[in-house]
């Protein structure tokens, strides 16, 4: 309203003046009307909204508009004057869009500043994170975390290191307790055995006591093949076994087969190759013979005179399978430790459970099936296998 009413008083001055070229700039930009009118005529004051055709905007625009009359020098004038209101609207759309702008702005700047800060302040935090991730036991410089200017993570870096210090010292404790007592059992076992085949030597000795010094023997030769696996199960649970190579699988199977000759001639058992393609393991050499060994050994074991074994390897995975029980075995116990399915004396039940741990260790899937009554061990090493 004060506008209208600057206006109504600019208008008449300039009248008052007689100045018409300002009162002719007004009427050409269609912002106010005068016409001298009759004496006496009196025309009440009136505001109200109204279109107006605009040459600059080439349509018609709502205005808000004020009509009086007024006596300058003698003279009656019926004076209007109008604003347009699209002028108020654009300016609080201006406004509105500087607002948003600023509140994005703000917004912007305020979440570059948190990022900013947030990775400074967790930075030791992450720092500490990737130590825990990288840690291993088996790690022969071990380096404490330092201390940082933020307490809380001061104190979390201080318990970390008291706990993996003690891992350290356990592991440590239990490896040397594991290969002591390892070897300590070994010795009294050797020096029975020996005591063994002497008395089976003497001639004094009845068929009774052979038997029963026999007995002993078998005896004796299981727990200390049960001891030696059961190192070897820590060994490999320990991860003492780092180096990795890539072995070849042919050559090993043909080293394998070899070496247990005698008890394939014993059962007359058929020993077949079907392999159509290579294969190669990452895998520490001798952990990948005592795999490969296991499975042969469990398939000779377990199978029946006059059985076969088949070797083939199929899209990257090789199967060994054998002939035996006419039963599929329990897929979820199997490679358990000391799970027995057969009567045989010879085994002592983990021979599975170290292929598995070998297995899991180098990132190869090994899984059991039953088919066209033959047991089947397949083995496929992950392709992300870390080298």
């Amino acid at each position: 309203m004060y506008s209208f009413n600057k206006s109504k008083s600019d208008t008449k001055l300039y009248i008052k003046k007689g100045n018409g070229t300002v009162l002719n700039v007004f009427e050409a930009n269609n912002e106010v009307y005068i016409k001298e009118i009759e004496k006496g005529r009196i025309i009440p004051q009136t505001t109200k909204d109204t279109l107006l055709y605009s040459d600059i905007e080439k349509e018609y625009i709502s205005n808000k508009m004020i009509a009086l009359n007024a006596v300058v020098n003698g003279k009656n004038y019926h004076i209007k004057v109008w604003k347009s209101t699209i002028e108020y609207d654009e300016l609080m759309e201006v406004v509105f869009v500087v607002f948003t702008l600023l509140l994005v702005l703000l917004f912007l700047v305020t979440a570059y500043i948190n990022i900013k800060i947030s990775k400074l302040i967790w930075k030791p935090f992450k720092s500490t994170l990737d130590y825990i991730k990288d840690f291993n036991v088996n790690t022969l410089h071990y380096k404490k975390l330092e201390s940082n200017e933020i307490t809380e993570f001061s104190e979390l870096n201080s318990s970390i290191n008291l706990m993996t210090s003690k891992m350290i010292n356990d592991y440590n404790n239990q490896k040397k307790f594991t290969e002591n007592a390892s070897h300590e059992f070994q010795t009294p076992l050797a020096i029975i055995k020996g005591k063994i085949d002497l008395l089976l030597q003497e001639n004094t000795l009845n068929e009774e006591t052979m038997k029963l010094l026999v007995s002993i023997e078998e005896a004796t030769s299981r727990l200390s093949r049960i001891n030696k696996s059961l190192l070897l199960l820590s060994k490999i649970e320990n991860q003492q076994y780092e180096k990795t190579d890539t072995v070849a699988l042919l050559p090993l199977l043909e080293k394998v087969k070899t070496l247990n000759e005698d008890f394939i001639l014993d059962k007359k058992l058929q020993f077949v190759y079907e392999a159509t393609e290579e294969l190669d393991f990452r895998i520490n050499s001798e952990l990948c013979f005592i795999l490969i060994n296991n499975l042969v050994q469990n398939a000779i074991r377990h199978n029946y005179k006059n059985g076969q074994i088949i070797v083939s390897i199929k899209n990257k995975t090789l199967i060994i399978s054998n002939t035996g029980a006419l039963e599929p075995l329990n897929e979820n116990t199997i490679f358990e430790r000391f799970e027995k399915k057969s009567s045989n004396v010879n085994s002592i039940g983990l021979g599975l459970a170290i292929v598995k741990e070998i297995a899991e260790a180098n990132s190869i899937n090994i899984s059991y099936h039953y088919k066209n009554n033959a047991h089947l061990f397949s083995l496929s090493q992950f392709k992300n296998m870390v080298t």
